[in-house]
């Protein structure tokens, strides 16, 4: 690239990093900075030639004129706003591991300038968030994604934490199976499947996974299970299994305190219907998977009394006697 060439491209990058509507950079600056990071020399009137060829290509650039102080980028393809909602999302996501999170914070921070970092101090402790340390997730979330495309089997050693807080195989085979879709769902990522032969589908937990592969064996499609003929609808099916537990969604009535109306939404969304018992309670009809619900009645106690179906009332009635008897009651 011509030296002309690449001084357009320096001077863009100089605005990128040191200028904002508070940080005007004059023409001194730019030229000085672009000597000290890029050992280029250049003269006022080129300095302003470049700028003015930045805004004819569509960079919205404040000029001197305008302002009297210096020239600054309006507009950037993220705001701080939307930069901070990314990075805080990376330095919590649970299942990147703590050095991958540092790495991708560090290339969202470049997409800003170089006041921004010190607004937000906090973006720099990762390791004061949990991080799960399983090295291959990326390599796994990039092969499973190839054998979805290509219909293709994958497999995978499919792990279990022991006390020693590291990840070890269930089995001393891999698991083979048929991927269908990658979903996002209560902080982690899971791989929908099946295995061949059956006509379930299974999630599994893609931060569990080592010695990820694609096989040569085309995947069989999911429109020859059962229920999934027309295919997978990814928004609904999610919707159906929040708590990511494996079966058939059912109706499910359950009679909570209307204080927790709140929890209600965040776990269902607009999925669940609520309506009103009395001026302390309400009834709330969902479909979803009886074992997931069952762990939702648990959570919340005596704020929650599972109605129907009749099997997911017996499980929660023999899950608190379980717990009666544990504590001595």
């Amino acid at each position: 690239m011509g030296g002309k060439k690449k001084m357009l491209l320096y001077i863009l990058r100089i605005l990128e990093k040191y200028s904002d509507f508070d940080h005007p950079v004059t023409t001194k600056e730019i030229i000085y900075r672009l000597n000290r990071e890029y050992s280029m020399c250049a003269e006022r009137k080129a300095v302003a030639r470049n700028i003015s060829l930045l805004m004819e290509m569509g960079y919205d650039i404040c000029p001197y004129q305008e302002n009297r102080k210096g020239y600054y980028l309006r507009e950037r393809e993220f705001e701080e706003t939307e930069l901070r909602l990314l990075i805080d999302s990376v330095m919590t996501s649970k299942y990147i591991p703590a050095n991958d999170a540092k790495r991708l914070i560090d290339k969202l921070k470049n997409l800003a300038n170089v006041y921004f970092t010190q607004h937000f101090e906090h973006i720099h402790n990762v390791e004061g968030w949990i991080h799960q340390r399983n090295k291959e997730f990326f390599l796994a979330l990039d092969l499973l994604d190839e054998a979805i495309t290509l219909r293709k089997q994958a497999a995978f050693f499919y792990n279990q934490y022991g006390t020693d807080g590291e990840l070890h195989p269930r089995r001393s085979e891999k698991d083979v199976v048929n991927p269908y879709q990658i979903v996002c769902a209560n902080s982690q990522y899971y791989l929908i499947a099946s295995y061949e032969g059956e006509n379930e589908l299974r999630h599994f937990r893609i931060d569990k996974m080592t010695g990820p592969e694609v096989l040569k064996k085309d995947a069989r499609s999911i429109t020859k299970i059962p229920g999934y003929e027309r295919g997978l609808d990814l928004a609904r099916y999610a919707k159906e299994h929040n708590f990511m537990y494996g079966g058939k969604p059912r109706r499910i009535v359950l009679k909570m305190h209307k204080s927790r109306a709140g929890d209600v939404v965040d776990n269902f969304g607009r999925s669940a219907r609520m309506r009103d018992l009395d001026d302390e309670y309400m009834e709330v009809c969902i479909y979803s998977v009886v074992e997931g619900i069952r762990y939702f009645a648990l959570q919340f106690g005596c704020y929650c009394e599972a109605l129907e179906p009749a099997e997911l009332r017996e499980i929660v009635k023999q899950d608190i006697a379980d717990l009666a008897r544990r504590y001595g009651v």
